[in-house]
C-alpha cells in the first residue's frame, strides 16, 4: 500500500460519514420524520455534490511523493468541515418544524463551515498544491466565500435562493472546469 493509498483511506472514512449524514437526513425526510423544505433540498444537493467533488479530487494527491503532518491535517480538514456541515444541515430530532425553517435559523454555523470549507481550499492550494493563487481558481472560491457570508447574514427568502443557485452554479461549474476529469496524466 502506497502512502496515498494509506492516507486516502482515512480520507474517505470521514467523507463517507458526511455521506452517510446527508443519506439519514434524507432517509429521515422519506420517512416523514422530518418536514420537508425546498430550500434545505437545494443544500444536500450542493452539500453532495461537494463531497463527491471533494472525493474526485483528491486523486490529485496521489503525485505527492511525501506529507507532512501539516499537509495532512490541513486535507483532512476539509471532509471533517464537510461532515460537520451535513451533521449541521439536519436537527438532531425529529419534529414538526420545517427544515427551510431550520436551515434558515442553523444558518450561520452551516453557512460558516461552508465558508470555511472553501477557504481551506485556498489554504491547500497555496501551502500543499504549490500552485498560488491561480485567477480563475481563485475567483472561483473567493466568489462562494462572498456569497456564504451574504447567507449567513440574512434571512430573507428570495434573497436565500437567489445566493444559493448562484452558489450551486458556481459549485458545479468549478467541478466541471477544474476537476471533471482525472486520469494518469491528470495533476
Amino acid at each position: 500500500m502506497s502512502l496515498f493509498e494509506f492516507l486516502l483511506v482515512i480520507f474517505s472514512i470521514v467523507l463517507g460519514l458526511g455521506i452517510t449524514e446527508l443519506l439519514s437526513g434524507t432517509v429521515r425526510i422519506l420517512r416523514h420524520d422530518l418536514v420537508f423544505g425546498r430550500l434545505h433540498l437545494l443544500w444536500i444537493v450542493i452539500v453532495f455534490q461537494v463531497q463527491v467533488q471533494l472525493g474526485w479530487a483528491l486523486w490529485w494527491f496521489r503525485s505527492l511523493p511525501e506529507w507532512s503532518y501539516g499537509e495532512f491535517v490541513l486535507v483532512l480538514l476539509q471532509p471533517v468541515l464537510l461532515y460537520l456541515t451535513a451533521a449541521v444541515l439536519f436537527p438532531s430530532n425529529n419534529g414538526p418544524e420545517n427544515l427551510d425553517a431550520h436551515l434558515v435559523r442553523r444558518r450561520r454555523p452551516f453557512f460558516l463551515l461552508i465558508a470555511a470549507y472553501t477557504a481551506n481550499n485556498i489554504l491547500i492550494d497555496l501551502l500543499v498544491r504549490d500552485v498560488g493563487l491561480l485567477p480563475a481558481e481563485t475567483a472561483f472560491r473567493v466568489g462562494p466565500i462572498l456569497l456564504l457570508l451574504g447567507l449567513v447574514y440574512t434571512t430573507r427568502k428570495a434573497v436565500q435562493w437567489t445566493l444559493s443557485l448562484m452558489i450551486l452554479g458556481l459549485a458545479l461549474w468549478f467541478t466541471y472546469q477544474f476537476t471533471f476529469v482525472v486520469g494518469a496524466s491528470a495533476g
